[in-house]
């Protein structure tokens, strides 16, 4: 079988998944560093080669599985497409989630750039958590490490990728001790912080944290006015693993989860309908945006 250098090599997606393809070897890497799956893999060289969409098929195609070998997340598919990997991916707690990746030239993880002396003085002391009826919890910055809801976090570094220097991230100093308890990675976007959360079974598309003085002059993302929804896919045996979500969440009501992100559900009132973005939750009415304008998902 025929192999393209067109995929032979790094791609990467940014802070959650690395792969590498050595002609019919794929190895897929996690943002700790850790190979999630080695497999091999076949495709039409020659379609690839021509520049028309090319699924790539896995021999394995599964990333974790559960205590007793439920698969937990998965490849439903990853195909080339206009110089750029697409990847579907599935977690039963999450659901479907669509990642680009794009190829690069060096290692995993080379793309990151630290910029601790640029932005880490402005960022230290209190910030507080932005609600629609009042303030939230309380975020602290010490030092390169964060502290919420009593929780402290391993050391991290403020970072932007070189694709997007724009976007700048906190994240795990060396990524691999991811200790924040909640975040998956905090964006520093001028006068506020934003974070999109999983606090156990109850996802949190999105959360901002300003300035004590600067909670009634920021602009808040829509996607910050969502609702807390249930992910969850069954009810777990003995209860503790729901009574922690409920802890953690300081006692936020539940909204029920839309039928799928993405597709058309009616609100209570029976009068609009709302799809949502399988990225990051933000609504949209009406006419539907080719890309999420909050987290970038194709929509």
């Amino acid at each position: 079988m025929k192999y393209s250098d067109k995929l032979n090599g790094y791609w990467e997606e940014g802070y959650h998944y690395y792969l590498e393809f050595r002609d019919e070897k794929l190895t897929v890497r996690n943002y700790r560093r850790e190979i999630a799956l080695e497999t091999t893999v076949s495709y039409d060289c020659a379609a690839l080669e021509r520049g028309e969409r090319t699924v790539i098929t896995l021999k394995d195609n599964v990333l974790s599985r559960s205590w007793d070998g439920e698969m937990m997340t998965e490849i439903r598919e990853l195909a080339w497409e206009n110089g750029e990997l697409k990847m579907h991916y599935y977690y039963t707690i999450m659901g479907d989630t669509h990642y680009t990746l794009k190829k690069v030239d060096r290692g995993p993880f080379d793309h990151i750039r630290i910029r601790d002396d640029e932005f880490l003085k402005q960022l230290q002391g209190t910030w507080v958590e932005w609600r629609e009826n009042g303030k939230g919890s309380v975020l602290t910055i010490i030092g390169n490490s964060v502290r919420w809801f009593g929780t402290e976090s391993e050391k991290f570094h403020v970072v932007s990728y070189d694709y997007a220097p724009d976007k700048v991230l906190l994240v795990p100093a060396d990524l691999i001790n991811d200790n924040f308890r909640g975040f998956t990675a905090i964006e520093v976007r001028g006068s506020i912080l934003t974070t999109r959360m999983m606090i156990m079974d109850a996802s949190v598309p999105l959360t901002v944290f300003a300035r004590r003085d600067m909670l009634d002059k920021i602009t808040v993302p829509e996607a910050a006015k969502e609702p807390i929804r249930s992910t969850m896919t069954y009810n777990p045996t003995g209860g503790s693993f729901m009574g922690m979500g409920m802890g953690i969440g300081m006692g936020m009501g539940m909204a029920p989860a839309p039928d799928k992100p993405g597709k058309e559900v009616e609100t209570p009132d029976g009068e609009k309908k709302r799809r949502f973005c399988p990225g990051c939750g933000t609504k949209y009415e009406g006419e539907i945006p080719n890309f999420c304008p909050e987290c970038g998902t194709k929509l």
